[in-house]
């Protein structure tokens, strides 16, 4: 199992946006159905911009799969919208402690 940890840092509204895209049925409801999925969940800091992203997969293919795909079906450009810096992602496994 492959844990990843994005931080998406949007202008106040972006935040909103991401949130609302989230819901919708073309945000997580199709994420949930990816190959390799276990878990999702979407954090906001306090600043109300902030957004991270703490995902499960089984593999970290699994997930790069899934970001092409978000990619390929516009996904990026909805990210220029409403981020207000570059967003970053990082691969963590489980140190079984």
């Amino acid at each position: 199992m492959i844990y990843v940890i994005a931080k998406l840092p949007c202008h106040e509204e972006g935040a909103s946006k991401l949130i609302d895209w989230a819901k919708s049925d073309d945000g997580f409801s199709v994420t949930r159905t990816y190959k390799g999925f276990k878990h999702i969940e979407l954090l906001v800091e306090e600043n109300n911009k902030t957004i991270w992203l703490y995902e499960q997969w089984e593999t970290k293919e699994d997930h790069q799969a899934y970001l092409n795909f978000r990619i390929e079906n516009g996904f990026e450009n909805f990210l220029k919208e409403i981020l207000e810096d570059e967003f970053s992602l990082s691969y963590s496994t489980n140190a079984d402690i």
